[in-house]
């Protein structure tokens, strides 16, 4: 949990300025929680999941979106749980430490979404 907390005060940090600056605790949670869907998606197609929101070529976008608004509210609900705002702006950790978790952050992120494409090729035998 001391993890993702240092991932969500990056975040907020990362937001708290330019065009997120009013919002920057929301944008936290929708970060973290994009973070899980793709994390949960990976263990779904390695092992021969379903799709995570169910939808058919009849929807419209605003459908989509709906759906996967509502699919993603537990889990937003469930961060918002544990992760306060209070803490993150209390939260402090030496500038050096920000500076690495920020590369390792991108690095993680980047080697998650090319593990996911990774995992769709090879479950299509495309790899």
């Amino acid at each position: 949990m001391k993890t993702v907390r240092f991932i969500a005060y990056l975040f907020y940090r990362y937001y708290s300025t330019g065009y997120t600056k009013e919002i920057p605790y929301f944008s936290t949670l929708c970060a973290l929680v994009l973070l899980f869907y793709i994390h949960l998606s990976q263990i779904l197609i390695l092992f021969n999941g379903m799709n995570l929101i169910p939808t058919n070529g009849d929807d419209t976008k605003i459908g989509n979106w709906l759906k996967m608004g509502l699919f993603m509210l537990p889990f937003f609900l469930l961060f918002r749980l544990f992760i306060k705002q209070k803490e993150l702006k209390e939260a402090y950790y030496n500038k050096q430490k920000i500076k690495s978790g920020y590369i390792l952050l991108v690095f993680y992120i980047v080697a998650s979404f090319t593990l996911m494409i990774l995992l769709i090729l090879y479950k299509k035998g495309k790899l």
